[in-house]
């Protein structure tokens, strides 16, 4: 598996306006030179990227199996790019383990992934910074911070597919396979090597092809402005959870409710989120364990489960986890109120009084039991099976269904007796029923 300087012939492999972006690239480090040498390409990659990314990348390209190079031309300089971009997982198995290799004994550890991940991770981060990017720019105008032990537990989230100790050599063939199944992973190294290649470009020369899915959303609908609203994730938090979710829904998460700012009322909770599309559910303990669940329906009220495989659980801290359906059930989602001989509130996965994740209609109390058959590799969410909320957010994910939109909603026309839900919540819990329901229109009339 040698690195080896014009190991493959990759004539017009880029078309002109990717040539003229990487000789500018080129051009601004070499200067007036043919080729450029370690210490000038180390030196301007530090200053745009992770320094332990720039460090593992310029090994790469001035190390090979015979001997360390002392100045590359511009076809090697160009390796980096051309791999990630578009090369096969084989090359980018290759570019990644032998930015890896640290010893002559071309070996390498989990903490040694971690640890090169991370630093994509924060490079990427970084450079949403810098280009202030809507999305980031969103989250950032709110509050929302990237804090080192995020970007850890982000990059140790979307590793844990290894089951090996921390001492323990990794296989190349594990590590294909993790590439493979990882593709959130190969998008930001993608990002951030493409940035790295056409930072030095004219504007009428950009390089980067759009991806097709989403990693960042856009915030909408929040408003910190004249509230003691704290945020109670990060940033990487956010992506995490948002590369998880059909793709068609992670460009926007729009803000249902906050406990802090809204009131700690399960009625006015719901009054927030019924028919509101999909939604995702943050909960903060009493420990400070941070998790929640992905709902693909709108809620509603009603005696059944509803929801479909596309469902998930998940944990954020102390540790990033997602736990996808197991198609054991269809537990996915339960919303029920004034019930005598039912559970009364919110539930995700597991069967009745054993619950993946549930929210009780008397606000503050909730439960995460030891198993669920749901979720595929389920453990507790919270420190404790029952525990208390400290925290509780609910925001939507995607467009904002209108009636025509399918998300497990009826298709009728909205009726005045919709409109105000909180009110209509209000009553359920009380135990009385909204007499003029008896004046709808009937179906099919």
């Amino acid at each position: 598996m040698g690195n080896q300087q014009g190991k493959s012939d990759r004539q017009n492999v880029f078309n002109q306006d990717e040539l003229k972006v990487l000789d500018a690239c080129f051009r601004s480090i070499a200067r007036s030179e043919k080729s450029v040498t370690r210490e000038k390409l180390l030196e301007s990659w530090m200053t745009l990227i992770d320094k332990h990314l720039a460090s593992c990348t310029v090994d790469f390209l001035f190390s090979t199996d015979q001997q360390r190079l002392g100045a590359i031309q511009f076809k090697r300089f160009t390796d980096p790019f051309y791999i990630v971009d578009r090369g096969t997982v084989t090359e980018k198995l290759i570019f990644l383990s032998e930015s890896l290799n640290k010893t002559d004994n071309k070996q390498f550890t989990i903490k040694d992934l971690e640890h090169y991940v991370s630093s994509v991770f924060r490079s990427y981060l970084n450079i949403q910074a810098q280009q202030s990017s809507p999305a980031y720019e969103s989250w950032k105008a709110q509050g929302y911070h990237s804090a080192e032990r995020s970007i850890l537990g982000f990059s140790k989230g979307i590793i844990r597919t290894f089951t090996f100790d921390n001492d323990r050599y990794i296989l190349l063939e594990n590590l294909e396979r993790w590439l493979h199944l990882n593709p959130v992973f190969l998008q930001i190294w993608r990002e951030v090597i493409v940035y790295l290649y056409s930072k030095h470009a004219d504007k009428a020369h950009k390089l980067i092809t759009p991806l097709t899915t989403h990693l960042l959303p856009l915030l909408e609908g929040l408003s910190t402005k004249g509230t003691h609203y704290t945020p109670i994730l990060d940033i990487p938090h956010i992506l995490y959870v948002n590369t998880n979710l059909p793709n068609e829904f992670r460009h926007k998460w729009r803000f249902l409710f906050s406990s802090k700012t809204m009131g700690e009322s399960f009625s006015t909770m719901l009054g927030k989120i019924v028919n509101k599309g999909p939604t995702v559910f943050i909960v903060e303990d009493e420990d400070h364990y941070i998790f929640g669940g992905y709902a693909p329906e709108s809620w509603s009220l009603k005696p059944t489960f509803g929801g479909n495989d596309s469902s998930i659980l998940f944990t954020l801290s102390p540790a990033m986890r997602c736990f996808n359906s197991t198609g054991y059930n269809n537990h996915y989602q339960y919303l029920n109120l004034n019930q005598q001989t039912m559970p009364n509130g919110l539930g995700m996965g597991g069967q009745y009084n054993y619950w993946g994740l549930w929210i009780d209609s008397e606000y503050g109390i909730g439960q995460s039991s030891e198993s669920c058959t749901t979720y595929r590799d389920y453990i507790q969410l919270s420190k404790r099976k029952d525990f208390k909320i400290r925290n509780m957010e609910v925001w939507a994910v995607g467009d904002e269904p209108t009636n025509d939109d399918d998300y497990g909603e009826t298709s009728e026309a909205t009726s005045v007796l919709d409109k105000n839900l909180e009110s209509r919540v209000m009553l359920e819990l009380a135990g009385k029923q909204m007499h003029s329901d008896g004046l709808r229109e009937p179906e099919n009339c």
